[in-house]
């Protein structure tokens, strides 16, 4: 959540409005505030009721949303490819509970080690 507050804006680590991190994440300002809200992205500051977050704030949040290199998202279509099945079907597997996936925004990505765990556990 926000903490009401001043935060001096550092060179190397700007303050960016709601808008401007908005547009960083490619999300709509309305989102991000729900983000905010969420306490998914935080720390931040409300000045003169305004909404504030430092541009590393947003970095860690991306970095963490984008996952391992080694265990990517896939998102439903690269589900689908995988197994080849429609991406209507791959999306039943989620909703079904079978893969567990992770809301990013509007999409739901699952990582590719649970993809291969259901097919390894299917082919026994």
């Amino acid at each position: 959540m926000c903490t009401d507050g001043n935060l001096a804006s550092g060179v190397e680590d700007p303050l960016l409005t709601s808008a401007e991190a908005a547009e960083a994440l490619g999300v709509s300002r309305w989102w991000f505030g729900e983000l905010v809200r969420r306490g998914r992205v935080g720390p931040c500051a409300r000045i003169s009721g305004r909404l504030r977050v430092r541009q590393s704030v947003l970095d860690r949040y991306q970095t963490e949303r984008a996952g391992d290199s080694e265990d990517p998202y896939l998102t439903y279509e690269d589900i689908a490819a995988r197994l080849r099945v429609s991406s209507w079907t791959a999306g039943q597997l989620v909703r079904r509970g079978l893969l567990t996936g992770v809301r990013l925004g509007r999409r739901v990505v699952v990582r590719r080690s649970v993809v291969e765990a259901y097919i390894e556990a299917q082919t026994q």
